[in-house]
């Protein structure tokens, strides 16, 4: 199988810098463009099947590819971003100084209603496997979130979840995977050539 994960479009709270979690946090006008412009770097891979993430900004922007390639779109809860519980719609600054507070790691620590990011990479690892299962010799294209993606990858390249990777997961950026002989390969990471003549093209947003 060949996995296409895209992250979703920019919100306004990505560019605020808030955390959103499974909130329903539309895309922007900035994101909706993004949205459009990777579906046309999207068209190029011929993808045979869409699922996204179930959350409104993921569905959001894979309605918007789904009506650029044909394709319906199937949600799977298990693309879904980390579950920050309670911290949605609060500064993803004042997490980290709650959790330097408490001498925590973002890594391990459980927010109150939500799940640990280890909890986010099993889920999302286990649906990949799953997808892979089922989708043998097809490229499947994958709408999900930022720390998701971030996480998958992490484990597909045997980085440690503890140490921040030295990469950013950009809103409607694409990272394309490759399922083998029972072991996954990143072709490409964090690509964004298609976002070029955006304004602010690439920069780092909030978590989701």
């Amino acid at each position: 199988m060949k996995a296409v994960l895209v992250r979703h479009g920019e919100t306004e709270y990505n560019a605020k810098g808030i955390f959103q979690g499974y909130t329903a946090v539309p895309l922007s006008a900035r994101g909706e463009r993004q949205a459009a412009r990777v579906a046309e770097r999207l068209r190029r891979l011929r993808p045979q099947v869409l699922y996204s993430s179930d959350i409104a900004r993921a569905r959001q922007t894979a309605a918007i590819i789904g009506a650029h390639l044909g394709l319906p779109v199937r949600l799977c809860p298990g693309l879904r971003e980390w579950h920050v519980g309670r911290w949605a719609g609060q500064p993803a600054a004042a997490f980290a100084a709650h959790l330097q507070a408490l001498g925590a790691h973002p890594a391990t620590y459980v927010p109150e209603g939500g799940e640990s990011q280890v909890q986010t990479q099993a889920r999302i690892v286990a649906q990949m496997e799953a997808l892979a299962a089922q989708h043998a010799g097809e490229t499947v294209l994958c709408v999900s979130h930022g720390k998701a993606i971030d996480l998958f990858v992490r484990h597909v390249l045997g980085l440690d979840v503890m140490r921040p990777p030295a990469y950013h997961i950009a809103n409607a950026s694409v990272t394309l995977v490759t399922w083998q002989e029972g072991a996954w390969e990143v072709v490409t990471l964090n690509e964004v050539c298609h976002l070029e003549g955006l304004d602010e093209t690439g920069r780092p947003a909030g978590e989701g």
